[in-house]
């Protein structure tokens, strides 16, 4: 029975709180001492403002109740659970986009490294940091002397120190064998009891290129990057939800792109790893470039490491022979057998790699056209030789891309972009991508390519037209032409120039609408932020119009958690992250507008007009849901794009156009491309 009060008291404290508010309204009501309609207009407000603030503190304390620690455990577990069928499904496409997921994929092995990227593996493997996953045995020094890809699940969960360097070459698959290990861990995790399930941690994979290791903590960073990649944890809720799930060791991380970091970052970021990273986590790397971070005093301390080898001419012959016609035409029979003749030759040390022997794969589809392939070989030969022409066959592949993806095909509706123009846009967008030092193109901060006199002049202008147009004419309507003219002057000026300073501000990652959950409305902090303004407000326009601004402030900051999707397991392309994010900057809008426009409605329309107060708030609510979102800014900056680079207008529609089999691989909202994909106009891939 005590329990049972103790996990409804916050009910019974709200329903008598409630009760008391209503109480004390209707008694100032009906009292003869009550003077006018504005002065309880005024009080309603005050009453209301100062309910919510009590709602508020006594969901607080319900929270920081033993069953309440109790439930916030069992919150995160089901939190989890979630990000993994998000992981699954963000992965599993991507298998699919890379060849991954056949049946007989490309053979990968892996040994002890080259060069020193790490400490003894007698060590990692003597570590008590973890213990080993459920059911899996622990790993020692011998199981890290050499094995396949398949071998890798294993390896990561039974290594005691929970720390693992993958290093290889560029192209040798590194991001691939990530892909195999994240779902080949997803699915042992499912397999097992729910009681084991909730020890094994759900693995993530980010690319390392916008960590400053010197500015921020990893955890920090980490949490910021589960918020932009899922959204699942959108909104404080969320973010509170991603830094718990990292405190509780809960996820696993695997980081790619930290030999693409600034040199000098790189032994901070390895040392910053081994003193803050309180989770299991794989590090992906170049050889050359991890070992010369780690002779700068940038161990990762525990950790083991192991390199991927390159692809043997034997199994390159094979690979490209399943994936033929049998039997093969001439050309390809030619080809695969030059491959195993000669481990030394330019053709088969350019093809050992995972990567390049893809691009063989997806490029020459048209029946015997590997024989363009041979006639190429054979006349780079004839000019240069041994690393030279290795290059040259390289850089053949690469410039084969964009024609391949961009071609017609029988049965099909034409390319929607000509070669053209996605040869120039993708060369503008990978030059600009390499000159921010990154890999990741997140359409969200595509209006940060404009510059900050271009957003502020163009989102200004644009931003405060609407709003002064809106407000004037619902003043004009009310108050006359002159009143109209002025007060959509003022609107339109301050709303411009807020808008174009927030234009050169942070960026926030997309959002998506999920299920109403009121209680996240009048959360603690949005009360807290709307009572501070409110009074902040009330010391310069009086009591009334302090509270209406504060109540309806911290409305509109409850109501972005409300509208958040904590439940969501989607994983989605940049397009439809594009569409969710506009939708729930309308939704916002719209919420927040009628918020505001009822309060300040009821209070400053006694005066102007309840009409006018409705449109002001709604206006108001509306440019804040714009605010909130980041698709408008992309958008404007996409048409300030296409008149200084010549790309196409509607920029998210031609990247999503470049997805899946097409020369970029979208994932969860971002674009990853490769390490070196600009080089004398050349766009490369993944």
């Amino acid at each position: 029975m005590r329990g049972k009060l103790r996990r409804e008291w916050p009910l019974f404290a709200v329903a008598v709180i409630v009760v008391a508010g209503a109480w004390l309204l209707y008694a100032v009501w009906r009292s003869p001492h009550r003077s006018d309609l504005s002065t309880y207009g005024a009080f309603v407000v005050a009453v209301v403002a100062l309910v919510a603030g009590w709602i508020a503190w006594a969901w607080h304390r319900a929270r920081r109740s033993p069953v309440a620690r109790d439930a916030r455990a069992e919150d995160l577990n089901r939190v989890a659970d979630l990000l993994a069928v998000a992981v699954r499904k963000q992965w599993d496409l991507a298998a699919g986009e890379r060849g991954l997921a056949g049946a007989d994929p490309i053979s990968v092995s892996w040994g002890r490294p080259t060069l020193p990227v790490a400490g003894p593996a007698a060590a990692a493997a003597g570590s008590q940091r973890f213990d080993p996953l459920p059911g899996l045995p622990p790993i020692g020094e011998a199981e890290l002397a050499g094995g396949r890809i398949a071998d890798l699940h294993a390896v990561y969960g039974g290594l005691r120190s929970g720390r693992l360097v993958i290093a290889g070459p560029p192209g040798s698959g590194k991001t691939g064998a990530a892909v195999l290990l994240i779902l080949a861990a997803l699915k042992y995790r499912e397999q097992l009891a729910s009681a084991d399930r909730l020890k094994i941690p759900v693995p993530v994979l980010f690319t390392a290129q916008d960590w400053d290791p010197r500015r921020q903590p990893v955890a920090d960073w980490l949490a910021g990057r589960l918020q932009e990649t899922y959204p699942l944890f959108t909104g404080s809720a969320g973010a509170a939800n991603a830094a718990a799930l990292i405190a509780a060791g809960k996820i696993a991380v695997i980081l790619d792109g930290l030999d693409e970091i600034a040199e000098q970052l790189r032994p901070a970021a390895l040392q910053a790893l081994s003193e803050q990273a309180s989770f299991r986590l794989v590090v992906l790397s170049r050889t050359a470039e991890m070992a010369s971070a780690a002779s700068s005093h940038g161990v990762l301390q525990g950790a083991a490491a192991i390199e991927l080898r390159p692809i043997d001419p034997a199994e390159a012959a094979r690979y490209l022979e399943r994936v033929q016609l049998d039997p093969p035409p001439q050309g390809w029979r030619e080809l695969t057998e030059r491959i195993r003749s000669s481990s030394s030759s330019p053709l088969s040390q350019a093809l050992d790699s995972p990567l390049m022997l893809t691009l063989v794969r997806d490029t020459y589809q048209a029946g015997d056209d590997a024989r363009e392939l041979l006639d190429f070989c054979d006349t780079t030969l004839q000019h240069t030789s041994g690393d030279q022409a290795t290059g040259k066959i390289t850089g053949h592949l690469l410039d084969r891309v964009l024609p391949a993806a961009y071609a017609l095909r029988p049965g099909q509706p034409p390319p929607r972009y000509d070669l053209q123009t996605a040869r120039n846009s993708l060369t503008k967008i990978a030059t600009r991508m390499n000159q921010d030092g990154t890999r990741d193109l997140q359409w969200w901060r595509i209006h940060e390519w404009a510059s900050r006199l271009q957003r502020f002049v163009v989102f200004g202008l644009v931003f405060g037209l609407a709003v002064g147009l809106a407000v004037g004419l619902a003043v004009g309507l009310a108050a006359g032409l002159a009143a109209g003219l002025a007060a959509g002057l003022a609107a339109g000026l301050a709303v411009g120039l807020a808008v174009g300073y927030a234009s050169m501000g942070g960026i926030e990652p997309p959002h998506r609408i999920g299920k109403l959950r009121l209680q996240r409305a009048l959360s603690r902090e949005s009360v807290v932020f709307g009572l501070v303004f409110g009074l902040a407000v009330g010391l310069a326009v009086g009591l009334a119009g302090g509270l209406a601004g504060g109540l309806s402030v911290g409305l509109a900051v409850g109501l972005i958690d409300l509208l958040a999707d904590p439940d969501s397991t989607g994983s989605t392309s940049p397009a439809l992250s594009w569409r969710d994010d506009r939708r729930y900057a309308l939704a916002v809008g719209l919420a927040v507008g009628l918020a505001v426009g009822l309060v300040f409605g009821l209070v400053a329309g006694l005066v102007a007009g309840l009409v006018v107060g409705l449109v002001v708030g709604l206006v108001a609510g509306l440019v804040f849901g714009f605010i909130c979102s980041e698709t408008w800014p992309s958008s404007l900056a996409a048409a300030q794009l296409a008149r200084q680079w010549h790309t196409p207008v509607h920029l998210i529609r031609f990247l999503d156009d470049a997805r899946g089999p097409r020369p970029r691989e979208w994932c969860m909202g971002r674009l990853i491309c490769s390490d070196r994909f600009v080089a004398a106009g050349r766009v490369g891939v993944t």
